[in-house]
């Protein structure tokens, strides 16, 4: 049995994967979670995993906090992913691998075993994030801007007056909102969308073809509905990713 965990800026995702198989997705918000809490809520939350793969994008307290948690737990050593040049049919498109968020390697990973195609992958979080592959697995590279919640925070804090305005406002799914709060918001929304849909459209002109676009991430339903590119949802692509290096672990002699 293998545990694969996610740890991005905000949430921790988990699964368990038993004979390439893998189980539904579980998260959770880790602000300020001690060791015992990630014992509590995943070591304890199934059975004991045999090998334990983690892509960590959070930082080294959490990375920590991970390790030692399962080593006393477990006597386990997790293994911690990092992106590499290539994988599992994947290139990398950075000059130096290493500091391509390994979310976004594995979320890539995961997208393309899914889709063995052209692929625009959009991922939204603290971040958002737009990845392009082609057709033989090269990364074309991406693109990285704040989240919905990013956004607004940003102006409600490093406004003058924005937030006194915005307090008691109400979001509504039009556009042009009757409120301060609502236009933030909307705003928000509509310029991450408007982004994966010229992300998308710069794909299609450079490949000669439509890529496939897949979402991934917390706050990936917020946008959606604004995106006007048929995409689909998987929630768990980064664990997916996971799974795929997993796998071509257990092969390789």
């Amino acid at each position: 049995m293998l545990l694969l965990i996610d740890i991005g800026n905000t949430r921790i995702k988990w699964a368990r994967c038993v004979d390439g198989v893998m189980g539904a997705q579980a998260a959770a918000v880790h602000v300020d979670w001690t060791r015992e809490d990630f014992v509590q809520q995943i070591l304890n939350s199934g059975p004991r995993a045999e090998r334990v793969f983690i892509g960590n994008v959070s930082g080294k307290r959490m990375g920590d906090l991970a390790q030692a948690a399962i080593a006393g737990a477990w006597q386990l050593e997790p293994r911690f992913l990092h992106s590499p040049a290539a994988q599992a049919g994947l290139r990398n498109a950075y000059p130096e691998p290493g500091k391509l968020g390994v979310d976004r390697w594995l979320a890539m990973l995961g997208a393309r075993a899914l889709e063995p195609r052209p692929l625009c992958v959009v991922s939204v979080g603290t971040a958002m994030t737009i990845d392009g592959l082609d057709a033989h697995g090269q990364h074309l590279g991406g693109v990285i801007v704040p989240g919905p919640d990013l956004m607004v925070s940003s102006l409600l804090k490093n406004t003058s007056d924005i937030a006194q305005r915005a307090a008691g406002g109400q979001a509504r799914d039009q556009l042009f909102a009757d409120n301060t709060l609502g236009a933030i918001q909307q705003g928000a929304v509509q310029a991450l969308a408007a982004l994966v849909d010229r992300a998308h459209e710069t794909l299609r002109q450079q490949l000669g073809e439509a890529p496939a676009l897949l979402l991934t991430g917390g706050a990936c339903h917020r946008i959606q509905p604004a995106i006007h590119v048929p995409g689909k949802e998987i929630p768990d692509l980064v664990l997916r990713g996971l799974a795929v290096v997993a796998a071509e672990t257990e092969s390789s002699p």
